[in-house]
């Protein structure tokens, strides 16, 4: 979509980029993990599309009757799939990617949830990130243009709103994943295969907290389950029996590049504290920590460390303040890079000089509304100011 570390010289991957990174697929940085095979290059959340976006504009599922026959349980599922179907929605993006072929366009889909009257949607963040377009397909079938307004990678949670107003739209609540236990049912739905509205059920299998994944800012905890999981879930949410949302689906572990009982979701309780952003704001900048050796080795610099930007979300604070992403793919010692990008130096008062720079640059910038930030671009040390007095807000009490 979280180690933060400076004992060794090389970049840890990440392991959960998504449909429109597929080709930068890394290895997972958590060393109880460390063994598994590199997810397949056709295994994550999220798949290619290839029909144009008003193809998809049809009406909404048909919701059967339960016959009186079913069980206590299957009568519960049912229900609980039709009260909150209507909340559930599909999500289309496209990109402008480069690669040896030239620029090209890439669509593809994931999923979401309807959070909020105000019509903000829960989801992955590696559904949306990078994306030059977003459109929301809800319940009623139509088609709508939605705006980024946050997203935390490290992670894997973002939030986007739709622009159009309706107020027909349904929401659900958000539960509490802190009371959650091993071995209760949860309930996925979403739109694997771009197979929308697909209900899949399971039990949660266990509470992993590996710390800060994949060099990421935020300490998450991820619920693993054996409810399954797919290629075009992501983002998708996770219910309870009550048709709370506890999580977001994120990820899986998988050999085969299918979905093999390792899937993982984004406990609701992180994606409720990032959206309560008084202390923290959304900058826009995805990158990755680079130390000494490695700037040396990749730019011919005597710099002690730097956050190398590979994307810069559109319409994002650091996009409005001119910071620029990477457009140059490469493969270095085996590592995949983003290359081109600015090379942030400093941010506040904090030099960026280890991998916890970007968590502490939080701390420092609390109550800032004009962050100072110092960059490397083509050789040149430059400066800017990143404006986020727009962002400090709290999107669960609006």
């Amino acid at each position: 979509m979280k180690r933060r570390s400076n004992r060794s010289s090389r970049p840890i991957k990440r392991a959960y980029f998504g449909y429109h990174r597929l080709s930068h697929y890394m290895k997972v940085a958590v060393k109880p993990l460390r063994n598994v095979v590199l997810l397949s290059v056709t295994a994550f959340f999220c798949v290619f599309i290839t029909t144009t976006l008003s193809a998809q504009d049809h009406a909404p599922p048909k919701v059967r009757r339960a016959p009186l026959y079913l069980s206590g349980e299957e009568a519960n599922s049912a229900k609980l799939y039709s009260r909150v179907l209507p909340s559930v929605v599909t999500i289309f993006t496209s990109q402008r990617v480069l690669n040896q072929m030239g620029q090209r366009e890439q669509q593809a889909v994931g999923s979401g949830v309807l959070i909020t009257p105000e019509h903000h949607v829960l989801t992955a963040a590696h559904v949306v990130d990078g994306a030059d377009e977003i459109i929301v397909k809800t319940y009623d079938g139509k088609l709508r243009r939605a705006e980024l307004l946050f997203s935390e990678p490290s992670a894997d949670i973002a939030l986007i709103k739709l622009l159009e107003a309706s107020p027909e739209l349904q929401r659900v609540e958000l539960g509490d994943s802190d009371k959650l236990v091993v071995g209760q049912l949860v309930y996925v739905i979403g739109s694997p295969y771009g197979l929308e509205g697909s209900f899949s059920v399971g039990h949660i299998s266990g509470f992993r907290d590996f710390g800060r994944l994949y060099h990421g800012t935020i300490q998450a905890e991820l619920i693993q389950t054996d409810a399954a999981i797919n290629s075009g879930n992501s983002g998708g949410p996770v219910f309870n029996s009550r048709g709370e949302v506890i999580g977001i689906a994120s990820r899986i572990l998988t050999v085969s590049g299918g979905f093999q009982g390792l899937g993982f979701v984004v406990s609701i309780n992180t994606a409720k504290k990032l959206m309560a952003l008084e202390d923290r704001v959304y900058i826009g900048i995805e990158g990755i920590f680079l130390n000494s050796e490695i700037i040396s080795l990749l730019f011919n610099q005597e710099l002690e460390g730097g956050i190398l930007v590979e994307r810069v979300a559109k319409g994002s604070p650091a996009d409005k303040a001119g910071l620029r992403g990477g457009t140059i793919p490469a493969k270095i010692q085996g590592r995949d890079f983003l290359l081109g990008g600015d090379m942030i130096l400093e941010i506040a008062t904090q030099e960026t000089c280890h991998s916890d720079c970007l968590v502490r640059a939080h701390e420092l910038i609390v109550g800032m509304d004009k962050i100072p930030v110092k960059f490397l671009r083509r050789g040149k040390i430059m400066e800017t100011v990143i404006d986020v007095s727009n962002l400090r807000r709290n999107f669960l009490t609006e």
